[in-house]
């Protein structure tokens, strides 16, 4: 009997090792099929990387800062010219705390582009390399610049121009608070790459906005679409110079003598092209020099102050601040005006003549609503004027094979900085209004608008109930959960 126990003992512990063999050969047979995996994905992995066959990283942030915009890919894609982007800092010493961390990551997109060639230089070890691109040290370039090239044009770009920067009252630090650095990039290709740089002067001497205090954003976004930015005194030249291209006055507050009345008729009859930005004042000064200068193109202005009725075209409650009607024409046409909203804080309405002349084509660019009325400044002016309002015209003058071209608007403040860092979106859609009618000034294709990137993060509110349903959840339901998995796939397991 005992002999027999034996055996069956024995033949236990076969199968016992059977099994034990089965199981532990299935264990190193599933190791080495994922090992193989491994491998395989890893080569794979390399083989488009190295390839560009499609991109292998994500980006997951909220303004999409790694990622370049579809208005840059169709820039970079329609390139014609080698361009390269000196990075002016060691790419080697840059980590991921680093500011220029995400500088780097967008240079890599760019490089992805058949004319755009990306080089980093350390001045510590190449110190004449400024001396290479820049021997006159007209740009000033330094440690930390980007340095954009094509042929013999240069457009560096420094640490401001790249981020947006703010300082702290409490803390008197500066802070970093978006990235420019597509927008301004992008800009120095469109820059380098043009072969014609058109002047745009805006003029002093009235009152004026004046361009380096009031409009340093509108001045960046004009660099950017390749134009040149310079200031000009109208009582101090004998004409506008031959560079000028384009000619602003923004808001004027006193008119303009005889003499410069003449410079300026003189400039418009040679083919140039010049925008009028007036903003509503308040007394009754007549600004008659400027209407016989416009009066060519059948357009004068209203001396009054807009005020908007409709409580869906105005900011709540403030009826001045205007929510304009873009109106649907060739012009306008690039900004989608059914769905475009933009800010025109305090405007005075336009007015076009009536004296039709066969020369002279206006075209309406925006208006208020019928509910809105013109407020007269002076009400021994009449009684106000019903609306819907000009606020906006468009007027070209062709005689004799020439074009002349003029842009006139009811508002000289809706782009100024103040402006923008109070509305925003809606002042920045009002730029790009107020660009895009300078390209149909210049004939150009339409204009070029790069917003700049917040690091702003989204937040979610929520109540206290329903932080303690998320509590249970979390604490109490999930780890349940997970523990009755457990306990069953144990069940299951010991039962093999």
């Amino acid at each position: 009997m005992k002999r027999m126990d034996r055996i069956k003992e024995f033949f236990k512990s076969i199968n016992f090792n059977y099994r034990s063999l089965k199981y532990g050969s299935l264990s190193i047979f599933s190791i080495a099929v994922v090992i193989a995996i491994a491998v395989v994905l890893n080569l794979l992995v390399n083989y488009i990387e190295n390839k560009n066959i499609i991109p292998l990283k994500l980006d997951l942030t909220a303004n999409k800062i790694y990622s370049l915009g579809d208005e840059s890919k169709k820039i970079l894609n329609g390139l014609q010219k080698d361009v390269t982007i000196y990075g002016i800092f060691d790419e080697s010493a840059v980590t991921n705390n680093s500011d220029y961390k995400e500088v780097t990551e967008l240079l890599s997109q760019y490089e992805k582009f058949p004319h755009i060639k990306v080089q980093y230089v350390d001045l510590d070890k190449n110190p004449r390399f400024v001396n290479t691109i820049d021997p006159n040290n007209t740009k000033k370039i330094q440690k930390g610049d980007l340095v954009v090239k094509s042929g013999n044009k240069i457009k560096p770009l420094s640490y401001y121009d790249i981020f947006n920067v703010s300082y702290s009252q409490q803390t008197f630090q500066q802070l970093k608070t978006g990235t420019n650095a597509e927008g301004a990039v992008t800009g120095a290709i469109q820059y380098v790459t043009s072969d014609k740089t058109p002047v745009v002067y805006f003029t002093e001497g009235h009152g004026e906005h004046k361009v380096d205090t009031d409009f340093n954003t509108v001045k960046d976004y004009l660099e950017r679409n390749n134009y040149e930015v310079k200031s000009l005194n109208l009582t101090t030249v004998e004409k506008v110079p031959q560079d000028a291209e384009i000619l602003i006055v923004a808001a004027p507050k006193s008119d303009l003598t005889s003499d410069e009345e003449a410079r300026l008729n003189e400039f418009l009859e040679r083919g140039a092209r010049a925008v009028f930005m007036f903003d509503p004042l308040d007394t009754n000064t007549k600004l008659i020099r400027f209407e016989e200068v416009l009066k060519k193109f059948n357009v004068s202005l209203n001396y009054d102050r807009v005020k908007e009725n409709d409580d869906n075209r105005h900011i709540p409650k403030n009826n001045y601040d205007i929510l304009p009607d873009v109106q649907s024409n060739e012009i306008n046409s690039a900004l989608d005006p059914q769905n475009f909203a933009m800010i025109m804080p305090a405007s005075r309405s336009l007015n076009i003549l009536n004296n039709e002349k066969s020369a002279v084509t206006v075209t309406q660019l925006m208006q208020s609503s019928d509910k809105a009325v013109g407020e007269q400044i002076d009400k021994t002016n009449g009684k106000d004027i019903p609306g819907p309002l000009d606020l906006a015209v468009a007027s070209e003058y062709n005689e004799g094979g020439k074009s002349q071209k003029i842009l006139v608007l009811g508002n000289g403040s809706f782009m100024t900085d103040s402006a923008i860092n109070k509305y925003q979106t809606l002042s920045i859609n009002g730029l790009y209004f107020f660009l895009n009618s300078l390209s149909w000034l210049q004939d150009r294709k339409e204009a070029t608008l790069i917003p700049p990137k917040s690091y702003d993060t989204s937040t979610i509110s929520i109540s206290e109930a329903q932080a303690g349903t998320m509590s249970l959840v979390v604490v109490v339901l999930v780890p349940l959960i997970i523990l009755g998995f457990g306990t069953f796939i144990w069940m299951r397991r010991r039962h093999l």
